[in-house]
């Protein structure tokens, strides 16, 4: 690995300049903070919408203090979920900020928000307030715990709906406590969720002509992304247990550690796979015809003792060795890598999933690429976030036609905070 973690990787390459974006000519009002409103609104940046960040003045954001470490003076926080925006500022809590975000509401396709309840109707900014100026509007609200919910106005985050969901009940090993997944997934795939709704609410609005209300609760989300384990429980009425690195359905499945102290973690949850990894990779075609481990069923009744066998078998060669093996044959399974192992690893360099963008200054800021690879309509190309309210004269002047006498105005009646 290089000395710079950033020194290796590609500069983005530009997407053709004819081709069309998704969802350009849309304007997204952004009034979201943290990680789930963020990570919508940038996904619909990444595909093309103009995204008009409101940010309180001097702060912004919270996450933009969220540092050490830093890239070029910036949060890697705010830097990773704020790309291809615009950022404004705005005091809500004064007529005249309030005011401005209206104009901005009015001319817009979609509005995101991720307020504690009732605090954008505190604005005047709540659905009620703004669809009669402006009905083909898409407004969507990413909300903890649901407006319905009798602890609606309880704060929450990811880890607390992990564990409220029973979500961190399935995580860790039997005799330890539960434990919250390393990343933040019920953040991220409430943000998911809630771009799923946006666009949805958008085809809808090509039919009908209307905008509406959404909203994604990130509890809801966490009680969906048990899956089947929820599914099992309504059938059973059994809670089910964690297995670590197993899973009852399918054997084997399961991490195990290489001579040299690294592991691969391997899933073979068909038969075939499972032959493949006994013949092929382990060299050991008596365990296929062992009637102890001749089926899935017969493997997970003896599940204990021939995950033993496999770990000692796989302790007396490396990592790379094995994974050699298996890549020749096709078995599912991988490598157990770090985060700096797996962004520099062969495979995320041949998908240019990390790539290098100038910001404003000139800084060479590393990006996550977006997953969409898209033919026709390619993702935008990325810019990194924009510092705290750079684009708000650009906005108030290009967008809503301000004069400047106006902008004036509006900037002593404390519409941009103090320091404006």
């Amino acid at each position: 690995m290089p000395e710079s973690p950033i020194a290796d990787f590609p500069r983005h390459t530009p997407r053709p300049a004819a081709a069309a974006l998704a969802l350009g000519g849309l304007r997204v009002v952004d009034f979201t903070r943290f990680l789930a409103g963020p990570w919508c609104t940038q996904t619909l940046a990444d595909l093309g919408a103009e995204v008009i960040k409101i940010e309180k003045p001097g702060t912004g954001d919270e996450t933009r203090a969220y540092s050490p470490p830093e890239i070029a003076g910036q949060s890697p926080y705010f830097l990773g979920f704020n790309r291809n925006k615009r950022s404004i500022v705005l005091d809500l809590t004064t007529q005249s900020g309030a005011d401005v975000a209206r104009d901005l509401v009015r001319g817009a396709d979609v509005l995101v928000e991720n307020f504690a309840p009732n605090m954008m109707k505190r604005f005047g900014l709540d659905y009620e307030s703004v669809k009669a100026d402006n009905p083909r509007l898409i407004y969507c609200s990413v909300s903890g715990w649901g407006s319905t919910s009798s602890l609606a106005e309880q704060p929450g985050f990811d880890s607390v709906f992990q564990a409220e969901s029973g979500f961190a009940s399935l995580t860790g090993d039997p005799d330890r406590l539960p434990m919250r997944t390393g990343t933040p997934i019920i953040d991220i795939t409430a943000a998911m969720n809630a771009t799923i709704a946006v666009l949805a609410a958008l085809a809808a609005r090509e039919k009908t002509g209307e905008g509406q209300h959404v909203e994604v609760a990130l509890y809801d989300t966490a009680i969906t992304l048990l899956a089947y384990f929820s599914m099992n429980y309504l059938a059973s009425g059994v809670d089910p247990v964690r297995r670590g690195n197993t899973a009852p359905i399918a054997t084997p499945l399961g991490m195990f550690e290489t001579s040299e102290g690294g592991a691969i973690y391997v899933s073979c949850s068909t038969q075939r796979t499972w032959e493949k990894f006994a013949v092929g990779v382990l060299e050991r075609p008596d365990l296929v015809s062992d009637p102890r481990y001749r089926t899935n069923r017969d493997r997970n009744a003896n599940q204990d003792e021939l995950m033993a066998m496999i770990a000692d078998i796989i302790r007396t060669g490396t990592r790379d060795n094995w994974m050699e093996k298996i890549h020749r044959q096709k078995v599912p399974a991988g490598a157990v890598r770090s985060i700096g192992e797996a962004l520099h690893s062969k495979a995320a360099m041949e998908r240019r999933l990390v790539t290098l963008a100038a910001d404003s200054s000139g800084a060479l800021i590393p990006m996550i690429a977006s997953p969409f690879h898209m033919s026709a309509t390619p993702v935008a190309d990325p810019r990194p976030a924009p510092p705290l309210g750079r684009d708000l004269d650009d906005v108030l002047s290009g967008e809503l036609g301000y004069t400047l006498d106006r902008i004036a105005s509006l900037a002593a009646a404390g519409a941009f905070g103090r320091a404006v």
